[in-house]
């Protein structure tokens, strides 16, 4: 699997993990569903709503060395 991109749109009051500003009106964000992650984190990911994009900056916050090595690797603006 490595890593699952799908969009969604933001619930009203929610922020982007990456960058910690508001989605303003219902924009769309990112969630993600990965295994490159510690299996403990997992379903961390899998509740966290992005701006695209800004997967990498949590991913290098919380010292998720694979995820951000993936990123890099295949282009951290496109997640």
């Amino acid at each position: 699997m490595a890593l699952t991109r799908r969009s969604a749109m933001a619930p009203v009051g929610a922020y982007c993990f990456g960058c910690n500003r508001p989605f303003e009106g219902g924009s769309p964000a990112v969630v993600f569903v990965t295994d490159l992650v510690p299996e403990s984190d997992r379903g961390e990911v899998a509740g966290l709503y992005f701006h695209p994009g800004h997967l990498i900056r949590y991913a290098h916050r919380r010292n998720w060395t694979e995820l951000a090595n993936y990123l890099e690797r295949n282009g951290a603006s496109s997640f």
